[in-house]
């Protein structure tokens, strides 16, 4: 059965830290360290246990390996040597007894020191009676509208108050024929995927549930599970049905989702892991008492979303795509390479030529014109008032009309031949206005400025 790690439990950030760390490993890889333990058993004041099986194993990121495999001496001990010291690596002992798996707590070897391990065994039972949820987290994943399920990652955790180890089995009585560590899920829960908890473990899935042979030792051990709901339309109804009583049950949701609370309170917002959750709880929830709040708002069941984050993304590359085909297109073929100024503008030549250029330059040039036709204008006039010496007119006069001559022979030959035309005959035009710089200027400026007044200003 496939296997999934949930985020909230940091298994992701323990796969990175493997990988961005394996330099790091592979440089500590020649030193070895050691791990020495005792089994004992917690139910006759922790009694050591000769000859027992020990299983070391070691877990690195994801991936978790039996690496050797050892037997207590007569005081209970064991041993393991020879082993690499990897920051990455963690180092675990389990045994079998009275048909329930124990562990160890994990250790780091990080020393030539040897790491001690404590493996504490109970009697077992498979009575029941002594479990209870501490606290069981319901953490809501976005919804698939394509085939109307959300996903719902679990995480139990159940304690046992008694002195013996709960052991689920598939034999009993005639009364339970299975005596089991049970969990409930929703009606039509789907794709049951078990996580941290039911290692070496057997399960039995029901239509309300499943049952599973791991074991509960005195104490607290967590559960982890996921889940798939169904839902239609754009709501979904939310239930929490405990096997065993329940002191807080607690669901987070993700922002971007309305919530109709029902029996859960409202807890305000949680941040884990870098992302947001709304929190609503419940506590004192009784065996087989159920809790439920509804999901509202959700994207319609059975339709295909084409706004998520991946679909967005891809439409983004292909319109990236297609603008730079553009472009590369239309410069092949000289337009915007011709706007852009990355190669010389052409335009048609010969008999009835129609101008391609821009009006915007044509404009630039007629209001220099016209301010030059204009400093002439004032010049004569300032001569004839005596306001100027007849050198300094003739100073002043002489480079006006050379700026206006410059401006003239600049002008762009690639215009219709109308245009070609009407700037010859400007040209002339002020070729004798320095022969008569009084009246042909004069003339020249009323001509210019008739058209603007005629026409609003527009020439």
């Amino acid at each position: 059965m496939k296997r999934r790690l949930f985020a909230i439990l940091g298994s992701l950030m323990l796969a990175f830290a493997f990988v961005a760390l394996a330099p790091v490993a592979f440089a500590h890889a020649a030193a070895t360290g050691s791990i020495t333990g005792v089994v004992a058993n917690g139910t006759h004041q922790n009694a050591r246990l000769a000859g027992r099986k020990v299983i070391l194993q070691r877990t690195d990121g994801n991936a978790t390996q039996d690496i050797a495999t050892t037997v207590t001496d007569g005081n209970g001990g064991f041993h393991f040597g020879n082993l690499p010291i990897d920051a990455n690596a963690m180092y675990a002992a389990y045994t079998t007894f009275q048909g329930g798996q124990f562990s160890s707590q994990t250790v780091k070897l990080d020393s030539d020191t040897p790491a001690a391990l404590q493996l504490t065994v109970y009697d077992t039972t498979n009575d029941d009676s002594n479990l209870r949820v501490s606290v069981a987290t319901l953490l809501v994943r976005q919804p698939r509208p394509v085939n109307g399920l959300i996903g719902i990652g679990e995480i139990v955790t159940i304690e046992n108050t008694g002195a013996t180890a709960f052991v689920g089995t598939l034999t009993g009585d005639a009364s339970k024929p299975m005596r089991l560590l049970r969990f409930a899920t929703p009606p039509n829960a789907s794709d049951l995927s078990l996580g941290i908890g039911f290692d070496g473990s057997q399960v039995v899935t029901t239509d309300k549930g499943f049952g599973s042979t791991a074991t509960v030792p005195p104490g607290t051990t967590d559960f982890a599970f996921s889940i798939d709901i169904p839902y239609t339309g754009t709501t979904a109804d939310l239930s929490f049905k405990p096997v065993y009583s329940a002191t807080r049950v607690m669901v987070l949701v993700p922002l971007d989702m309305f919530v109709d609370g029902r029996d859960f309170a409202a807890q305000g917002v949680i941040e884990s892991l870098g992302s947001r959750y709304q929190v609503f709880s419940v506590g004192n929830v009784t065996a087989d008492k159920q809790e439920s709040l509804r999901l509202t708002g959700l994207p319609q069941a059975g339709e295909k979303s084409y706004l998520d984050a991946r679909a967005l993304a891809i439409f983004a590359i292909i319109l990236a795509l297609l603008a730079l085909a553009a472009m590369l297109l239309y410069l092949r073929r000289g337009n915007i390479a011709a706007a852009l100024g990355l190669i010389p503008a052409t335009t048609p030549t010969g008999d009835g030529a129609v101008a391609l250029l821009s009006n915007e330059p044509d404009k630039l040039d007629v209001g220099e014109q016209q301010r030059l036709l204009n400093e002439l204008l004032a010049l004569e006039r300032a001569h004839a008032s005596g306001k100027l010496t007849e050198a300094e007119f003739k100073q002043h006069d002489r480079a006006i009309r050379q700026q206006l001559r410059t401006l003239l022979a600049s002008e762009r030959p690639n215009v219709a031949a109308t245009t070609r035309t009407n700037s010859i005959a400007e040209t002339e035009q002020v070729a004798s206005a320095e022969d008569k710089p009084g009246e042909q200027i004069e003339s020249a400026a009323r001509e210019e400025a008739a058209p603007e007044q005629s026409s609003g200003g527009r020439r």
